[in-house]
């Protein structure tokens, strides 16, 4: 049986970065936010977030590089609902 590859697996020329973005929708008493979450050809997560209204101030939510998809997201909310405005 043949292995799967999967993009992790793509030879890049010295120097290049490959990243996977995902996008979320959230939303709280804070707000609606649009979440981007980013994979590194490394298996490294980081996730932003912004307001999605026209209205809304422009703040940025982000959270470090971490291992775990997850923990990435998770970092994020909990400052949306920290430090988010009403």
């Amino acid at each position: 049986m043949s292995e799967t590859k999967t993009w992790h697996s793509i030879e890049l020329p010295e120097g290049a970065e490959l990243v996977k973005k995902e996008w979320f929708e959230y939303s709280s008493e804070k707000g609606q936010f649009q979440i981007e979450l980013f994979e590194t050809i490394s298996g490294t997560f980081y996730a932003i977030g912004i307001p999605k209204g026209e209205d809304e101030k422009l703040v940025i939510y982000g959270s470090s590089e971490v291992h775990d998809k997850a923990m990435a997201l998770q970092i994020v909310v909990e400052k949306i609902e920290r430090e988010g405005l009403l």
